[in-house]
């Protein structure tokens, strides 16, 4: 693994090539962040304040922005390749419910969560929470279109590796 290094304002950040890393690391370093913020890193983004967070929270918000970008990337592709290892950190993701979304937003270019969840027959609160969930694992992106919020399918095909 290739690593930089650089100083900024008296203390080291290392800077790894994430694409060597597996997407189980990626996603447990996620995770860390998590719940040492307890919040997903979009509402640990948007309730930043520049002016006034620390340095570690700083640090924090670049890596996390990396992971977070290194899971995206892999998964705009459109085609998400998962080791046993990596598929096991999938296992509370891929619900009925869930895969139900995914299938609505495959036959989509877009849609909102009051289209899903109307076209599904789900509570918009439940389907709101579901999207979060899949977002954060890089299967469906969420863009402010207007006033409206809209989510669209990163992944359209999933290959698991057996070695």
């Amino acid at each position: 693994m290739k690593m930089k290094s650089s100083r900024k304002a008296r203390r080291r950040v290392k800077i790894e090539d994430l694409s060597e890393i597996p997407l189980s690391k990626l996603l447990s370093e996620i995770r860390k962040f998590e719940a040492k913020y307890g919040k997903s890193f979009q509402e640990f983004i948007s309730s930043l304040k520049e002016d006034r967070a620390s340095m570690e929270e700083l640090t924090d918000g670049f890596i996390w922005k990396q992971y977070v970008n290194e899971v995206l990337r892999r998964s705009s592709r459109g085609r998400l390749e998962l080791s046993i290892e990596d598929a096991m950190e999938f296992t509370e993701v891929f619900t009925p419910a869930r895969l139900e979304i995914m299938g609505y937003l495959a036959k989509r270019e877009w849609a909102t969560v009051s289209e899903i969840a109307r076209s599904l027959g789900r509570p918009v609160g439940s389907v709101s929470e579901m999207l979060k969930i899949l977002e954060s694992k890089g299967l469906v992106k969420s863009e402010r279109r207007g006033k409206r919020k809209v989510y669209s399918l990163l992944v359209r095909e999933i290959l698991l590796r057996m070695g």
